[in-house]
């Protein structure tokens, strides 16, 4: 039937064709022949700006061949790992198995499911205005693909390699779902290798069943992290083909990637398998602890009528992965409605996250102190400056008064609100209410960045850079300001891919290039600098010198200009 219908479509194609070129020469009206020779407009010279025509690379699982876009090769939807589906959901992933032939490389593979999201209505809504989507694609538990952009095949050339880890928590996301975080542009304007990759998340990869089974279940609440200790094996051992330095992998990530990649730096299993790190409003001190990650697990299975144990375990091995997924929503719901105790910085019991103090994570990220496992990794940490943005879709918010930012802070800071409002106020005294409001709120955020750079500044085994990302939008009367998640196309060097982020044009490029550059640099030497910033001077607890991203970078020194932006570190903390 497919068939007939694709017959179909391509007689009434060819019947069309045939109609319209008679009907012109039977009305002598012009036809143009778009087959000659036109004026080249595009910065490749006569290249198509998009090829097939490429060199297949061999790799551990198989021949692939991507396609050439604008002078750089894609590779997507790259196997890294075999399925973690059956006996290997809730284990560390299997082997890949090799395939034969040459497998196209050349659009995103799935995404890892987490459940049905409800419908709802978007089109009056400024935020999927502000971070445009990628592409969309299939939900599978066989999601384990990567992707990869590079400026030239072989291994006559050792780049750095950049491996971009993605955002939404640990439960959810995937490494196509925002358009600003294409590899394209970055690995063609600094001359690195760029790899992106999709693992589990959210129950299917985050369910401590530890407790419940056999040995082969020790590390079940880490899987997800498993996933991209197996991606970095597969980087390892195959990026040489693509133009990549083994030697020299990155991690850099946003907000659940700056999480996933805090975490990596505790785990014995990353060991050697990167050697800097870029943490983007995303530092993690801190995941759940097993009894706690063991509390909702107990809460799926009673919610499948499943006792805790070995044979239920198997049971939810093979369960319908739909199922599994609504039985853990369920769980989660009624975990977050008991009200479970968390250590400080820890996230709320009903989340889905990693957890420590099992063999593949001993220890927590980053508290009490800097992780000993990969000492010698440096570090650049940092946020932008609005993380939460209280007038995106509320622009009354912006006439918003003194007392008005005290009761949306009271129910959460208590009595502690009107003094770390007039401590914000003296920072920077030209801020109106709602930034004021928008700067505490965000402290959470600022608060464990400026952690992580102390403890692992007074580790001394490695540098590690601070930075606040101030550059707010044009867009929406610059009410978005700097936030969450608008410093990606910036590091990506989208800023004009995503125009409807940043605005497009002159003044964000500039600012992407120095980012874009400081971030290769730092991928190549281990030193962020660019000829568009000052020098960048590694942070010590004491001056804390932090990076100002704006259209004019600057460095901030605590010993300089207390009370400066390096307070924001404090705002809070106590």
């Amino acid at each position: 039937m497919a068939k007939k219908a694709e017959n179909a479509s391509g007689a009434t194609r060819r019947f069309f064709l045939k109609s319209a070129l008679g009907t012109a020469a039977a009305t002598g009206l012009a036809c143009t022949d778009l087959t000659g020779p036109v004026e080249d407009t595009d910065a490749q010279g006569g290249e198509a700006r998009v090829s097939t025509d490429v060199p297949p690379v061999e790799t551990s699982g198989g021949t692939i061949r991507g396609y050439r876009s604008r002078g750089v090769d894609v590779f997507r939807g790259v196997p890294y790992a075999g399925a973690p589906t059956g006996e290997h959901r809730f284990r560390a992933a299997p082997p890949l198995l090799p395939w034969t032939g040459v497998r196209n490389a050349v659009f995103y593979g799935p995404v890892c499911p987490v459940g049905e999201a409800p419908d709802v209505d978007l089109s009056s809504n400024e935020w999927p205005f502000l971070i445009p989507n990628g592409p969309v694609t299939s939900s599978l538990e066989d999601c384990l693909r990567l992707n990869i952009w590079t400026p030239g095949l072989g291994a006559t050339t050792r780049r750095p390699v950049m491996v971009w880890l993605h955002a939404d928590g640990f439960g959810g996301g995937s490494s196509q779902k925002f358009l600003s975080s294409d590899g394209e542009n970055l690995a063609r304007t600094q001359n690195v290798v760029v790899v992106s990759l999709n693992h589990r998340v959210g129950p299917l990869g985050f369910s401590n069943l530890a407790g419940f089974a056999g040995s082969e279940f020790a590390d079940s609440p880490n899987v997800g992290m498993l996933d991209i200790v197996a991606a970095l094996h597969w980087i390892r051992e195959n990026i040489t083909g693509f133009g990549g330095d083994p030697g020299n992998i990155t991690l850099f990530g946003q907000s659940g990637g700056g999480f996933k990649i805090s975490v990596l730096l505790a785990m014995p299993a990353a060991a050697g398998l990167f050697h800097k790190a870029i943490i983007q409003s995303g530092a993690r001190l801190r995941v759940h602890e097993p009894e706690v990650s063991a509390r909702l697990a107990e809460e799926i299975l009673s919610t499948l009528g499943l006792a805790p144990g070995p044979e239920s375990v198997r049971k939810i091995q093979q369960v319908p992965v739909a199922d599994y997924l609504t039985a853990a929503a369920t769980a989660s719901t009624s975990l977050r409605k008991q009200d479970v105790p968390v250590a400080r910085w820890a996230s709320p019991a009903w989340w889905f996250e990693p957890t420590s103090g099992l063999p593949s994570l001993p220890d927590q990220p980053c508290d009490p102190d800097a992780p000993a496992v990969l000492p010698e990794v440096p570090v650049i940490c940092g946020t932008v400056l609005n993380e939460v943005s209280p007038s995106v879709n509320a622009p009354e918010m912006e006439a918003v008064d003194w007392a008005g930012v005290e009761a949306r802070l009271g129910p959460d800071l208590g009595d502690r609100a009107a003094d770390l409002i007039a401590e914000t106020r003296r920072i920077d005294p030209q801020w109106k209410p709602v930034e004021v409001l928008s700067v505490l709120l965000s402290r959470k955020f600022r608060i464990q960045a400026g952690l992580m750079c102390e403890r692992v500044a007074r580790r001394g085994t490695a540098p590690v850079y601070s930075y606040i990302f101030s550059w707010g939008t044009p867009l929406f009367d610059g009410r978005p300001r700097a936030y969450h998640t608008s410093d990606v196309a910036f590091v990506f060097a989208n800023t004009d891919l995503v125009d409807t982020q940043t605005g497009g044009g002159p003044r964000p490029r500039r600012l992407a290039e120095a980012v874009s550059g400081a971030w290769a640099e730092f991928a190549r030497t281990g030193i962020p600098a660019h000829r568009l910033i000052p020098s960048w001077p590694a942070f010590s607890p004491g001056s804390r010198e932090t990076m100002v991203f704006d259209d004019h970078c600057h460095v901030a020194v605590a010993a300089r200009e207390r009370p400066g932006l390096t307070r924001l570190f404090d705002l809070g903390r106590v």
